[in-house]
């Protein structure tokens, strides 16, 4: 195919698939107003300024001189190209320029070969029926006209005036012509117009479907083609990751953030935090190198920035330092295909990785009608996806209280995932409530969560318990049977106080007290039964920090994230939340880390001249030998430590290695155990069982584990390594030490 003609509008010549083709003949039909005009005498002035393509326009009704002065107001000199000799406009009547056309060496064969004219204007086509009434005559002088000019060696643009938007049947010139474009004029809402421009026929090369934006600006017309969605190939490499959406807890229920080049429709009535939330997805990723833009049609881009930098958000630098950017659009005067290009071209600019619409609601106010909107929604989803962008898009709901609709099927079936925020009205409070109700092709949490607004944006609190109804406006609390599992022997007595106090900070939560044996060996029997079952009492239970992976691995235990803020759980040891860690999900709260103390009997001490207790092992040998030696007591101990099983040797054989200076891995990657320092650890629990004589013989031999700390608490001990949770049960009013007791670190 030769080279195509511009029509000297980027966008038309881009919906026509490059331009028109050389010697054709197009029909450009529109109701009065539409702009026919002012493209035909763009075609022309393009021709003639820029392509060397001189031209002649041949109207029917216009003077000559109105036509130049109209093109005046857009920068065109027609007047000066008629001086050149590169143009001419001629105002004939159809019947002067028919005969022309068909005599050999009249008017249009003359110019033709004087200034080479290659392009022609007839304005309008409308005027034939002044020649005669008759349809069928009208049809023969049209064709006889189309045919004149192809002659010729012309490409040509008619004009045709159309009464009404409405298609009544199909008019005999689209079938004479080569290309059809219709330009339209619709009114939207009642009281505004919209400009758009359809290619309803291209002849011989192909063309985009559909109406696409359309403006006549300062400059002259403009054209605005609408997305067109590249078929996705079958195994086209997809990257997937996550995208954090700034909010730590948000990005926790989404399993560690939006997915990458995802579509996010985030719902929610006026004032829950929806532009809020895009602020800190968007400045999140700015500061982290994934620059983004802000479309917005309420906030102005300065009261945006202001409502950013309130959160610390920073949003003015990262503009200036080109790592976002904010679009700002009238929905009652916005080209949505012209925002779209927009948009395009500032992802294109910034290299952007994330969008934020905010929001549909208002650019609803741009279509007639919810099928456009639709369409729309379907384009800009498809426009973000196809370069990669991870999106918000904000809609608000109507609903204040009460049941919530999030959207109509245009919406909710085109986006990936949708979240929800709304206000709720819970115990004469109202609350602000989150939940993430789809999330296509990834995991996430089901829960509705509290959340607040304060200093730093939004803050993800806990989960709402206890209560049901809360989505659809009738929010009610409901009793929940809270089952708390206590080691028999030692926590359910402490438990209780605590859980008698949760009860009344918390009276719609009833706990149940149940016991675990102390043994871990049973303890670990008792959980896994309990898992195995379809139902059970084990709502809340202590595990031991090896058992987790085992206990994890089954499924059973909800995540438990929600349990501390973001800050709280900070102050963990990492090392402690790691075992406890599935799938970006907290399962386990750190509640104990082993830290052994030295407890000892401070009355004994003083009254047998000990100012201090011992700081080494030699210390303690000798302190424990004179207050028995002194005392003369059978029943009385010198020194206990955990020595049942393989946990309490263990715990107490690694206190020692450390406190001599010892370590299970040397710096350099090797096993520590071997070292003298181990060996010294060993040889002193030996010595003070069988050389000193302060340990008894049964410390390694007790069943439960609890033993020699219940003989601490009864006053049968002297020395005992153990956690400093002891202290509590000591202090009760009937223990035997008679509360005069001391911590020390282990020597």
């Amino acid at each position: 195919m030769a080279d195509l003609v511009s029509t000297g509008i980027e966008g038309l010549d881009a919906i026509l698939g490059g331009g028109l083709r050389p010697g054709s003949c197009t029909l450009l039909e529109g109701i009065p107003g539409t702009g026919k005009t002012t493209v035909g005498l763009r075609f022309l002035h393009h021709g003639a300024r820029e392509a060397a393509d001189p031209g002649i326009a041949i109207t029917f009704e216009q003077f000559p001189e109105q036509m130049i002065a109209d093109a005046a107001q857009f920068g065109w000199d027609l007047a000066g190209l008629e001086q050149e000799g590169l143009l001419r406009i001629i105002c004939t009547s159809p019947e002067v320029f028919l005969d022309q056309l068909s005599e050999v060496g009249g008017m249009v064969d003359l110019l033709v070969t004087e200034m080479g004219a290659r392009r022609v204007l007839i304005d309008s086509a409308s005027h034939l029926a002044q020649i005669c009434d008759a349809q069928r005559d009208q049809r023969a002088l049209f064709y006889s006209m189309t045919n004149g000019l192809k002659r010729a060696g012309l490409t040509t643009i008619v004009t045709k005036e159309l009464e009404t938007t409405e298609a009544i049947g199909v008019p005999f010139e689209e079938y004479l012509c080569d290309t059809v474009i219709r330009l339209d004029n619709q009114i939207v809402g009642g009281v505004r117009r919209r400009r758009s421009i359809e290619v309803a026929k291209s002849r011989g090369q192909a063309h985009r479907l559909g109406r696409h934006g359309f403006e006549i600006t300062a400059e002259g017309p403009a054209v605005y083609p609408r997305w067109e969605p590249r078929p996705l190939v079958a195994g086209e490499a997809c990257g997937f990751g996550r995208a954090s959406t700034g909010v730590e807890g948000l990005d926790q229920m989404l399993h560690g953030g939006l997915p990458t080049g995802s579509a996010t429709l985030v719902a929610g009535s006026a004032g829950v935090g929806k532009t809020t939330l895009g602020l800190e997805f968007l400045c999140n990723g700015a500061r982290n190198g994934e620059p983004g833009v802000y479309v917005t049609f309420e906030e102005s881009p300065n009261k945006l920035i202001c409502q950013a930098d309130n959160f610390g958000l920073g949003l003015g630098e990262l503009i200036r330092k080109d790592r976002a950017a904010v679009i700002h659009e009238f929905p009652t005067t916005v080209s949505f295909e012209k925002l779209l290009i927009a948009v395009m071209k500032e992802i294109d600019r910034l290299g952007a990785k994330r969008c934020v619409f905010d929001s549909l609601t208002d650019l609803e106010m741009a279509f007639p009608d919810q099928e456009t909107v639709r369409e729309a929604v379907y384009e800009l989803v498809s426009m973000l996806e196809s370069r990669g962008i991870t999106s918000i898009v904000t809609t608000e709901v109507p609903e204040l209280f009460g049941q919530t609709y999030v959207s109509g099927e245009h919406l909710s079936i085109i986006v990936d995932g949708i979240i929800l925020m709304k206000y709720l009205e819970l115990e004469s409070e109202i609350q602000r409530a989150m939940s993430v109700l789809k999330m296509r092709g990834s995991g996430h949490d089901t829960g509705i969560w509290r959340y607040v607004i304060q200093g730093h944006g939004i803050e993800v609190q806990s989960r709402f318990e206890g209560a049901e109804g809360l989505m659809a406006g009738a929010a009610r609390s409901t009793q929940i049977a809270l089952s708390v599992r206590s080691f028999n022997e030692f926590d359910e007595h402490l438990n209780s106080e605590l859980l008698e106090r949760f009860s009344q900070i918390h009276p719609n939560v009833q706990p149940v007290s149940l016991s675990i044996p102390y043994n871990p060996d049973e303890a670990l029997e008792t959980v896994r039964t309990a898992l195995r079952s379809e139902s059970t009492h084990l709502s809340a239970a202590p595990l031991c920090l090896y058992w987790t992976p085992e206990i994890v691995s089954t499924g059973r235990l909800r995540c438990v994230d929600d349990l501390l803020s973001a800050a709280e759980w900070k102050q963990h040891i990492p090392a402690l939340l790691e075992p406890a860690r599935d799938a970006d999900c907290l399962r386990a709260v750190p509640a104990i880390a082993v830290c052994g103390t030295l407890l000892y009997r401070l009355d004994l001490l003083e009254e047998h001249g000990f100012s201090h207790p011992p700081g080494t092992w030699d210390e303690l040998v000798e302190q424990a030998q004179k207050v028995l030696a002194d005392e003369g007591d059978d029943e009385l101990m010198g020194f206990q430590f955990p020595g049942y099983l393989y946990e309490g040797l263990t715990t107490s054989f690694l206190t020692n290695l450390w406190s001599n200076g010892g370590s299970v891995v040397n710096d350099d990657g090797t096993c520590g155990i071997a070292s003298e320092a181990a060996r010294e650890a060993v040889r002193f629990m030996h010595a003070a069982i069988h050389e000193h004589g302060i340990t008894p013989r049964s410390v390694t031999t007790y069943s439960g584990g609890l033993e020699p700390q219940q003989d601490f608490v009864e006053g049968r001990t002297i020395f005992l390594y153990m956690l400093p949770s002891v202290l509590q049960e000591v202090k009760q009013p009937d223990a035997g030490s008679g509360g005069r007791v001391g911590v020390a670190p282990p020597p």
